[in-house]
């Protein structure tokens, strides 16, 4: 080889290396989540926001970013699939559920500090009274409950022996509701005050009790498609940075800070009922780490520090 045509074999090299390398440092990483089942469906802005400050966190060793959602909502026996495929959806913030950590990758990092496991329960205006009533696990168990068909809290509910009935859309259970066809429909405290808003114009009907209050070892994670790897260390990373720098505390309390002291935790009667999809020991640990909260805490300090 002559000495020019190595001079431009070694130019060609260096620059498709550097090519690739350009285009690897900035590929640009994208977050799929799941389109809201409606326009009124808010329960997964919270998580949309926090993923957010993930990435953001993470721009120096991972590179751009993107979150989009899917071009269709998706229920819950479809979503697996998919997330297995990582093509129309590639991450989902939820409950543990049968399957899910052996099929995908877990971010093993509760996003809402347990409180969806705070259960407090809509009900419709004539059967206020009667909750008022309601002294005993065993009376709360009396009245048929709603659920999902696909909701972890439906596994839990049923193993602790409560009559469920289950329906096949979010919003078609407050319809159910109103129309009688169960007693309460148990929401975490995290949500339920955005539903009554919305649904209350529509079924006037519907209220909070507020008597009791059902506890279910219950937590929320990111769950990535096991076609993502590099995506769920991203995520992995940059949940343990926000957490250790505050970030994930001050936008949690922000969040829900209404809820936890409007809520009246102190004056209701706490039920305790186990998780058949959340191990003991593994929920003890993420408590004494400080991952999770009691419904026995006073909140008013804290969310007085995360007001300012």
């Amino acid at each position: 080889m002559t000495l020019n045509k190595y001079i431009l074999a070694t130019i060609i090299c260096f620059f498709c290396s550097n090519l690739f390398l350009i285009k690897t440092t900035f590929a640009k990483d994208v977050v799929i989540f799941n389109q809201p089942a409606s326009s009124q469906d808010s329960r997964y802005q919270y998580s949309f926001e926090l993923m957010k400050l993930i990435l953001e966190q993470t721009e120096n060793d991972f590179g751009d970013w993107e979150i989009s959602h899917s071009e269709v909502f998706m229920t819950r026996d479809r979503v697996l699939n998919e997330l297995i495929s990582g093509t129309l959806i590639n991450v989902m913030a939820e409950a543990p559920k049968v399957g899910w950590n052996e099929s995908l990758i877990p971010i093993k990092l509760p996003l809402r500090k347990g409180i969806q496991g705070f259960r407090v329960f809509i009900i419709k205006q004539e059967n206020y009274e009667a909750f008022q009533q309601i002294q005993t696990l065993a009376q709360l168990k009396s009245h048929p409950t709603g659920s999902g068909i696909f909701w972890s809290t439906r596994n839990a509910l049923e193993q602790a022996g409560f009559d469920v009935i289950v329906g096949s859309s979010y919003e078609g259970l407050f319809h159910m509701l109103e129309r009688g066809r169960f007693t309460s429909f148990g929401r975490g405290i995290n949500e339920v005050s955005d539903e009554l808003a919305i649904y209350s114009q529509s079924f006037p009907e519907l209220v909070l009790d507020d008597n009791v209050l059902l506890h279910i070892p219950l937590i929320t994670i990111f769950y990535v498609s096991p076609n993502n790897p590099k995506l769920a260390e991203r995520i992995q990373i940059g949940m343990e940075r926000i957490i250790a720098n505050g970030q994930f505390d001050h936008a949690f309390y922000q969040q829900y800070c209404h809820a936890l002291e409007n809520i009246n935790l102190d004056s209701r009667i706490i039920f305790n009922i186990d998780n058949p999809l959340m191990g003991k020991e593994e929920f003890i640990q993420m408590q004494q780490q400080g991952l999770l909260l009691s419904p026995k805490m006073n909140f008013d300090e804290v969310c007085q520090i995360h007001s300012q």
